[in-house]
């Protein structure tokens, strides 16, 4: 009853309309915007939202105390009053400081007021032997390097700075992130110290890691005054990611739990039925997430997406074009637009895989054109939504070893900014206009009742030249009560015909799978047409004479093998899976060596290996020391798979055999979609059988000796940091059989990072790349199914780590695929504005993004 009437009270006189809020925003704007009558306290930036009514900025609530956040079945409360928020994903753990800004001052300028952040545990504990930093460019992958202070940032920083723009923020704090980021964020030491423990699930193990993670960093995010509540700008935080999936209640060792709701450990029970026991389920599991947050953040809003949530947490949804029939169905816990919100905390945009056809990927998507993406946005809107945010705005790269299974070194390239922080267009546009539009209705939207069920049917001008009323028109309406003259209509065409429909007097043409938002009969946005100055753009090129030059090249072999005197070299009689042997080591790498011995009888027979090993891996095979083949599974997978090499005729006599393991990504998925929920396995995990021509097989894991080293030898001597002075002195000269590590050296152009993309053209091989000791990611010239270019190509060099001060620059390149030399270059390349529609809404459009 209290709900119902004050849902009344705001119909007739919403808060954000009165006169004495509009005094409130007035002084806001015309005091002092540097003085902090309560810490903690927030400089505004140069860029800032600008702050509208029901669409507010950060910086109308910033440096004057507690802000409060509340909700009802319409939107977010802050300090009682409804918003509208707009937002965009951005991660940290993938930006650098300086690229973080820039995204930042675009998110801006797009039109949103709120950001989304992911806090990427591995990112900030990579190894067991480090304890939990929360600054960033501290990982293993950067020891010994001499990072100036100015590159040095963290995760508060990162929150102060998108405050310091107006933006609020949703922090998603995991532990469990998915993200298309190996293990969904988790370390992947974390399993392997509890290799009994299932993830994501209800057992004792995992609720105390989580627990100790999740109080680690909520301190954190208090004793930097960056809750809501003490004045700061995260005003919801996020508990787990995307619950659900099928479970085995044993196997996964779940509690059991009695009647109370209390978890009982199974271990200890010798008769669950007889004490009146159960097991425990998900929704157990959810409601332990809600509590735990609850009791370390009680002054927070929770949510928790896509699946399971707990009691006292909204639940989001996460989607493609699914969300609409979210709200339809009122959410998966029957209470959106009942008594919680409608909010879309990710709305999708694509990923990218290896090697895969951008208009028919084996999994995902790779992207969706703009004027799809808004009729989408319109559907969820029409329905009641007052929050939407994507999934990414800004993807950047996979630095280092954070790619899942498959997925490339650029992150999400059809986002709304590339991966280098540059324009998409039109999409940048395109989503500009709708943004500003839907800011600008803010108030009628949210002082009206949600018209989820008050769709009507339209008139449509049928084949005949008639009217009559479709099947597949909708007209949605808002106002913000039936006194007040403004009307906000949203109309769609869910058809794959163009149609003309008839509004009152007007007739409208919409084309397929479009909507249309007008207000009070006037047309503010289509979703469908662009405006030809979205499109009006080219990319140019400074490269060649004009651009920089990559100088003094040089290659040397990595040493090939498992050497039983060196170290690290563990000795057993089988090959020691991948993570086990580099965690174990303290080696944080993609890679691992293997060496055995086999005798061949005769001399001439043609052979195979057929090696048993896990989907997103690469093996490369040599025998005596000569590169003789590979093979690779490149799926966004995760299980075990065989390869078959062939290794060709071998000579009579004792050989020796080599392989190097390549991780191309743990599977970001757990406990759901096909992810296991224990440790994720890489490298040499079962037999390795030769297969000889005569038909005779023999198993080379017999109890013979194994030989297996963690990492790379050209990582085991740069403890210090890569770079060619270690090599010069360590290693051999390369030959075109063994995996090479190359560097060159190159002087710092003058450009304009904030406009113009520095990329390396790199179309060699497969492995990872490093700047001035910076781990870049994983790079490979794989080429599509069916267009033969390759999946990516440019490789974007971040601004931050390219030498400012008059050094040479030097650039590492390892390929784990003997090759007959390096194919690279540097180039400066950005978009200009021409005349004419250069650029189409269309997936992987070539060079909207490099």
């Amino acid at each position: 009853m209290i709900v119902v009437a004050l849902m009344v009270v705001l119909v007739l006189r919403p808060a954000y309309l009165s006169e004495s809020h509009q005094h409130t925003v007035a002084e806001v704007v015309n005091s002092n915007p540097n003085e902090c009558i309560q810490p903690p306290c927030f400089k505004p930036s140069k860029n800032n939202v600008d702050s509208q009514p029901g669409f507010p900025s950060f910086l109308d609530f910033a440096n004057k105390g507690r802000i409060d956040v509340s909700y009802d079945s319409r939107s977010i409360r802050i300090n009682d009053e409804r918003v509208l928020l707009l937002g965009g994903s951005i991660h940290p753990s993938r930006a650098t400081k300086l690229t973080w800004g820039y995204a930042l001052d675009e998110i801006v300028a797009n039109g949103l007021n709120l950001v989304t952040i992911y806090v990427m545990w591995e990112n900030h504990q990579p190894v067991p032997t480090m304890d939990i930093d929360w600054d960033f460019l501290k990982g293993v992958q950067y020891e010994g390097s001499t990072s100036p202070n100015s590159l040095k940032w963290s995760l508060a920083s990162a929150i102060r700075s998108a405050a310091e723009r107006g933006l609020f923020v949703h922090l998603r704090i995991g532990p469990y992130e998915c993200a298309e980021y190996g293990y969904g964020g988790i370390p992947e030491f974390v399993p392997l110290q509890h290799p009994n423990m299932s993830m994501r699930r209800p057992n004792l193990e995992w609720l105390e890691v989580m627990k100790s993670y999740i109080e680690r960093l909520l301190t954190y995010v208090d004793d930097n005054k960056l809750w809501a509540y003490q004045g700061g700008p995260i005003i919801l935080g996020q508990i787990e990611n995307e619950l659900g999936g099928n479970v085995d209640p044993e196997a996964e060792n779940f509690f059991l739990i009695n009647d109370r709701g209390d978890f009982v450990e199974r271990n200890y029970v010798p008769s669950a039925s007889a004490l009146g026991l159960r097991n425990a389920t998900l929704q157990d599991y959810a409601d332990w997430c809600g509590n735990l947050v609850q009791q370390l953040a009680p002054n927070v809003t929770w949510t928790m997406c896509n699946g399971l949530s707990a009691e006292n947490t909204i639940l989001t949804c996460n989607g493609i074009n699914e969300c609409a029939d979210f709200l339809e169905h009122h959410g998966q816990n029957g209470r959106v637009q009942i008594d919680q919100p409608p909010m879309l905390t990710e709305f999708e945009g694509g990923f990218q895989i290896w090697g895969e056809d951008p208009h028919n990927p084996s999994d995902y998507f790779w992207g969706r054109p703009a004027s799809v993406m808004a009729h989408d946005a319109l559907r969820w809107f029409a329905r009641g939504g007052t929050h939407l945010n994507h999934y990414m705005f800004w993807g950047s790269y996979n630095r280092g070893r954070q790619a899942a299974a498959g997925i490339t070194n650029m992150y999400a390239k059809e986002a709304i900014l590339c991966p280098s922080g540059q324009r998409h267009q039109p999409k940048f546009g395109h989503f500009q206009a709708l943004h500003r539009t839907l800011a600008s209705v803010a108030p009628i939207l949210l002082a009206s009742k949600s018209a989820l069920w008050n769709g009507q049917r339209v008139e449509i001008l049928n084949g005949n030249f008639q009217w009559e009323y479709g099947n597949d028109q909708l007209l949605f309406q808002y106002q913000a009560d039936e006194h007040s003259r403004d009307v906000v209509s949203i109309l769609e065409n869910n058809a794959n015909i163009s149609v003309i429909a008839r509004i009152g007097h007007n007739a409208i043409f919409l084309d397929p799978y479009s909507s249309i938002l007008l207000k009070n009969g006037i047309r503010e946005f289509d979703s469908s047409s662009l405006n030809p100055r979205f499109q009006a753009f080219k990319r140019v090129f400074s490269k060649g004479q004009h651009g920089p030059k990559l100088l003094d090249w040089e290659e040397w072999q990595e040493p090939i093998g498992a050497p039983s005197n060196l170290p690290a070299t563990v000795v057993a009689d089988h090959p020691v899976e991948q993570t086990s042997l580099n965690v174990d080591a303290q080696v944080y790498s993609d890679y691992a060596w293997y060496e055995t011995t086999f005798h061949m009888d005769t001399a001439g027979q043609a052979a195979s290996l057929v090696l048993e090993t896990q989907r997103a891996n690469g093996l490369s095979v040599f025998i005596d020391d000569v590169f003789v083949g590979s093979a690779n599974d490149h799926f966004h997978m995760e299980g075990p798979i065989s390869f078959s090499v062939d290794i060709g005729s071998i000579d009579a006599g004792n050989r020796k055999l080599s392989i190097l393991s390549e991780s191309l990504g743990y599977h970001n998925l757990i406990g759901r979609w096909g992810g296991g929920t224990k440790q994720k396995r890489k490298g040499l995990t079962g037999d390795v059988v030769l297969v000889l021509s005569s038909g005779k097989n023999v198993s080379l894991v017999d109890g013979r000796v194994w030989s297996s080293f963690p990492g790379l030898h050209g990582e085991a001597i740069s403890k210090q940091g890569l770079s060619r002075r270690n090599f010069e002195k360590n290693l051999l000269p390369s030959t075109s059989t063994t995996p090479t590590w190359a560097s060159a050296v190159f002087d710092s152009p003058s450009y304009e990072p904030r406009i113009q993309g520095l990329y390396l053209r790199l179309t060699t091989g497969r492995g990872h790349l490093f700047l001035n000791g910076y781990d870049l990611g994983r790079h490979w010239n794989i080429t599509t199914n069916e267009s033969g270019e390759y999946t990516e190509e440019y490789y974007f060099l971040p601004p931050d780590y390219v030498h400012s001060d008059g050094k040479m620059n030097e650039l590492i390149v390892f390929n784990s695929l003997p090759d007959s030399g390096i194919k690279a270059d540097l180039l400066v390349s950005w978009t200009v504005a021409t005349d004419s529609p250069n650029f189409q809404d269309e997936i992987d459009f070539p060079n909207a993004c490099l």
